[in-house]
């Protein structure tokens, strides 16, 4: 038995095959669907009995109509579509790469910058010194061993590109530095998560303000005592001079979660961010950097 490739495929089959439905059959969204086929009769709704059905006035305009939607066909096709992405599965079945959802992967850029090898589908990558060592790989929502990745060193999760390029890794004891570009994805934290990482030890590098610590607490959650906060000695210091009001505002309505979090140097920041009136950006780690770099 062939299997359409959603409800509203399934509707329109019974419809060009049998050329009439229950009218209960359609919902809000199918009926504003299909609103072009009523009001150009292709389509009509009429008593049946004790209840209504939904006739079929012209059938080569609803072929056309499902051909349009539908270009590979109203059911799936196992053995054509064997091998494609999300993104060319939903070209294939709707004209529309997005209507499927977003990619199934991600290109997660990287500092390689201790001398554990990063192993992508059994392939060691080694530190060479070649162009800062960056690199990327792609994650797989689906990862096989071909296409799986694992390390087992000290990695940092970098909210800010600044920070991934210029901050010294190697001298803050990390192996492989990931950006992360903002909020990470699920895909990456169960990857993180998973047992190809189950050597790693994850230190996060984000914004002192509460997305920043929301991220991290969304590592906490999914790798326990694997996850840890990256916080300068000096951070007092950094917030008295750069933290910023509006920074804090912005993400404000995160705070209540926050302050629920048992761990302890989340809940020293939220105190640093109570005391200052602000937040603090990551690339204050350069600064703290270029002064000691001086010796001040």
């Amino acid at each position: 038995m062939q299997t359409p490739l959603d409800a509203f495929a399934g509707l329109l089959a019974d419809l060009a095959a049998d050329g009439v439905v229950p009218a209960s059959r359609l919902s809000a969204k199918a009926r504003e669907r299909l609103a072009p086929l009523f009001s150009a009769d292709v389509l009509v709704e009429r008593r049946a009995g004790a209840g209504r059905r939904i006739e079929v006035r012209n059938a080569d305009t609803l072929a056309r109509f499902i051909e349009r939607h539908y270009p590979a066909g109203l059911f799936s096709n196992a053995a054509a579509e064997e091998g494609l992405d999300r993104r060319t599965l939903a070209l294939s079945r709707y004209r529309d790469t997005k209507a499927l959802g977003g990619l199934d992967f991600e290109i997660v850029e990287y500092r390689l910058t201790g001398k554990v090898p990063l192993l992508i589908g059994g392939t060691a990558v080694g530190w060479s010194g070649v162009s800062g060592d960056l690199g990327a790989f792609v994650l797989y929502g689906a990862r096989p061993v071909n296409r799986e990745v694992r390390f087992s060193g000290v990695v940092a999760t970098v909210e800010n590109p600044t920070v991934l390029i210029r901050h010294d890794w190697a001298n803050a004891g990390v192996d492989l530095a990931i950006a992360t570009y903002g909020r990470m994805s699920r895909r990456l934290i169960d990857w993180l998560a998973s047992e190809s990482m189950r050597d790693a030890r994850v230190v996060h590098y984000g914004d002192y303000d509460p997305v920043g610590l929301g991220e991290f607490c969304r590592l906490e959650a999914a790798l326990g005592d694997r996850a840890d906060l990256f916080i300068p000695a000096e951070i007092g210091r950094l917030f008295s001079q750069y933290s910023d009001r509006e920074l804090l505002s912005r993400s404000a309505g995160l705070l209540p979660a926050l302050q629920r979090s048992p761990h302890n140097r989340v809940q020293g920041l939220l105190r640093l961010m109570a005391e200052f009136g602000g937040a603090l950006e990551h690339e204050a780690l350069l600064i703290y950097r270029g002064e000691h770099d001086q010796g001040t």
